[in-house]
């Protein structure tokens, strides 16, 4: 790739750092003007910026000594990017929501915000007080695998590294802390993030070149072409367009610049765990594929597409259920132990926030439902019926889809009817109220997106591993427990053919504490203790 591009009348070479070196370089970007309106001579000396850029880059992946100019520069630039995601989270915050508090109608939003922000900064000053790096290593090991560097955990080096980033974390808090609540004059209290007004003057000029449109905007301009070349009619538009927004807004709505593989790779794994077929998916990869390779053609980006060699194999029922190891990693993470906050499930802490993203996974593996199934659910969906609390799921894939599944008793034990009784006090409506469905209706499209990002994070990242695991798990679980087939198919909501091998069970409608009976011993090969209140 030559990273030639034309710049008014002219010419130049501009090539973005590699993501593991930014903590090494001063930008992002290296940009260069090539000083001359020749495309042949532009491209000459843009070949002899590449092979210089080259040699830079390798020379300084190859530098792993773990040095402490090294360790400020990768903790003020990890500190950089946490304050931007920080802003970009306060820029969608609405009246009258919490941040990064659990909602409580008790408390006002903001100060159940700056609460939770004081006992973090709190936990972190104690930690760092004592040399206690536990909360960071997630963190610390990330920095240290992006950017190639291997260092022993034992090691002085390691340890002057964690304390550097519980500085800066303490430093983020503070600063969020102030941010929320509208202070941006807070000035930095760590002196090693601190920059001095000599710094500020000194600070190289910010590079003013518009960025690329968003993927949504990408998605309204195609649409539009299309329509007017007369390419896109009727169904065609109602049945492509609703796919390229998903793919928007799964992954966030990013410039369309900065698309990468691994985002390629968050999205097809979304739309597993939304349980779509690999040849659904496989149309849903030509369908974008289209889309940017005409955005590159149109000038509306510079990336080629990302897409190439990553969609799913056609009718591959790639999909594995949980083993009891891949559970225990689950259900031992900070998502169900202890998390920083509700932004950063993967990283241990003291908070713990019983949102749907706690509870979602736990269903799934005790009742069998599916990502849409249970993200829709609405307050009266968890209601008795002859005396068991029961989930009513309807308008499902199938008919046999509508069922009435127990609620299994170690989800009642870890809260779930306080939730429902929390939730009905605001009157008939969702079980999960922070859900919003996506623009083609889905409930489940966001959290499957975080999930699939999410399950990676906290070492679920093997292949064939999908939110859907969970259902193959719950009903790999009946079959050991000598459930017959019929049965299991009406806890589940599959299509039975009766006439087979089980046709002495049909025809027999499984009462709902016939179907708790079935359900409430069920061993997934885990200790689920741990989660439950003592006592």
């Amino acid at each position: 790739m030559l990273h030639v591009q034309r710049r008014g009348d002219g010419f130049r070479w501009r090539r973005k750092v590699p993501e593991g070196l930014r903590s090494r370089f001063v930008k992002r970007e290296l940009v260069v003007s090539l000083r001359t309106k020749d495309r042949a001579t532009a491209i000459v000396r843009g070949r002899r910026l590449t092979a210089v850029a080259d040699r830079l880059f390798v020379s300084a992946m190859t530098d792993t000594a773990l040095t402490t100019d090294r360790i400020n520069a990768i903790a003020r630039d990890w500190l950089a990017k946490e304050l931007d995601a920080a802003e970009r989270d306060l820029e969608k915050v609405r009246a009258g929501e919490t941040l990064y508090a659990a909602p409580d109608p008790e408390i006002e939003p903001i100060q159940a915000d700056l609460t939770l922000l004081s006992d973090l900064i709190g936990d972190s000053r104690e930690a760092l007080a004592v040399n206690d790096y536990r909360q960071i290593e997630v963190v610390a090991d990330e920095l240290l695998a992006a950017g190639g560097l291997s260092v022993d955990r034992a090691s002085d080096a390691y340890g002057r590294f964690c304390r550097t980033l519980l500085r800066a974390q303490v430093e983020l808090l503070n600063q969020t802390k102030a941010r929320r609540v509208g202070d941006y004059g807070h000035p930095g209290r760590d002196p090693l993030f601190a920059l001095p007004p000599a710094a500020i003057a000194a600070a190289p000029p910010v590079d003013r070149t518009p960025q690329s449109m968003s993927l949504a905007e990408l998605v309204e301009v195609y649409a539009e072409a299309k329509v007017r070349d007369g390419e896109w009619k009727g169904r065609t538009l109602t049945n492509t367009k609703p796919k390229l927004t998903r793919f928007a807004e799964i992954l966030n709505n990013k410039a369309v610049d900065d698309l990468t593989r691994d985002d390629v790779r968050d999205w097809r794994d979304a739309l597993a765990d939304m349980e779509l077929s690999n040849n659904t998916i496989i149309q849903n990869f030509k369908y974008v594929n289209a889309m940017l390779n005409w955005a590159k053609i149109e000038g509306k980006c510079t990336i080629d597409s990302p897409l190439k060699g990553l969609a799913p194999k056609a009718d591959d029922a790639d999909r594995d259920a949980y083993t009891p190891a891949d559970l225990k990693v689950l259900f031992h993470c900070p998502l169900y132990t202890g998390h920083w906050r509700a932004d950063r499930r993967e990283r241990p802490g003291s908070v713990l926030v019983k949102d749907h993203k706690f509870w979602l996974p736990l269903i799934a593996l005790h009742s069998g439902l599916r990502a849409e199934e249970a993200a829709k659910l609405k307050v009266t969906d968890l209601r008795q019926i002859e005396g068991i609390w029961c989930f009513s799921v309807e308008d499902t894939k199938t008919a046999a889809g509508t069922r009435i599944v127990p609620v299994h008793p170690r989800l009642i034990r870890l809260g779930l009817l306080s939730h429902h009784e929390q939730v009905s006090k605001k009157g008939v409506g969702p079980l999960w109220p922070e859900i919003k469905p996506s623009a083609d209706g889905r409930y489940s499209e966001k959290f499957c997106a975080w999930w699939s990002h999410f399950r990676h994070l906290v070492g679920l990242g093997r292949s064939g591993l999908k939110f859907h695991s969970f259902r193959h798990t719950f009903i790999s679980s009946l079959q050991v427990a000598g459930v017959p087939e019929t049965l299991s198919g009406q806890l589940a909501g599959h299509v039975v053919n009766v006439g087979i091998t089980y046709g002495v069970y049909g025809g027999k409608l499984l009462s709902a504490p016939e179907r708790l009976a079935l359900i409430e011993k069920l061993d997934f090969g885990v200790d689920l203790s741990h989660l439950e209140p003592a006592g």
